[in-house]
């Protein structure tokens, strides 16, 4: 059985252009809406969410939040796409309970599936670890995602990196303030 995607981008182009990419490997269902999304979790039933961060009336960080509440989805695993690249965003968006982060534009759609691929192994490990012990019993923490080996440079412009273009955005960045 093929995993199964819910994708919110509410850009018609990018939702139609992902969709195309993914469907090759993953069974995708895509929502220009986060509220469309909403709707549809339960009756898709998804292994993995890849949610745009700016969207409306809510944000991809809400409709992460108001997943994990529906009974049944409290560890769905989730990948937060979006232009916002800077190392503090990053984190925040991990932080807020993503798993992985990929960066707008995609370069390369090869990097894009390999972290897919990573969040889902995570994802089924934990899956795993969780499903034997017993309820009540004391389970290990599980360890968040390695981004460092699933997400490379290009698609992940500056998380965890101190070289490439974010690393030059935040070092023009910082001259622009030291001449203010």
């Amino acid at each position: 059985m093929r995993p199964r995607l819910v994708i919110v981008e509410d850009d018609q182009d990018n939702l139609e252009a992902l969709s195309l990419l993914l469907a090759e490997r993953y069974d995708v269902f895509g929502y220009e809406s986060p509220i469309e999304a909403l709707k549809a979790v339960e009756t898709v039933r998804p292994d993995l969410l890849v949610l745009d961060i700016r969207t409306a009336p809510i944000d991809g960080v809400d409709c992460l939040n108001l997943i994990r509440a529906i009974p049944g989805y409290l560890e769905v695993p989730a990948v937060a796409f979006t232009g916002y690249g800077r190392d503090v965003e990053c984190q925040g968006f991990l932080a807020a309970g993503f798993q992985a982060v990929v960066v707008k534009p995609v370069l390369d759609p090869q990097e894009m599936i390999a972290v897919i691929e990573g969040v889902l192994a995570s994802g089924a490990a934990a899956y795993e670890r969780i499903a034997t012990y017993p309820p009540g019993s004391a389970q290990p923490a599980v360890a968040r995602l390695d981004l460092e080996m699933t997400m490379p440079a290009s698609s992940a412009r500056g998380f965890g990196k101190e070289d490439g273009p974010a690393a030059a955005r935040r070092s023009d960045e910082n001259a622009d303030e030291d001449a203010g």
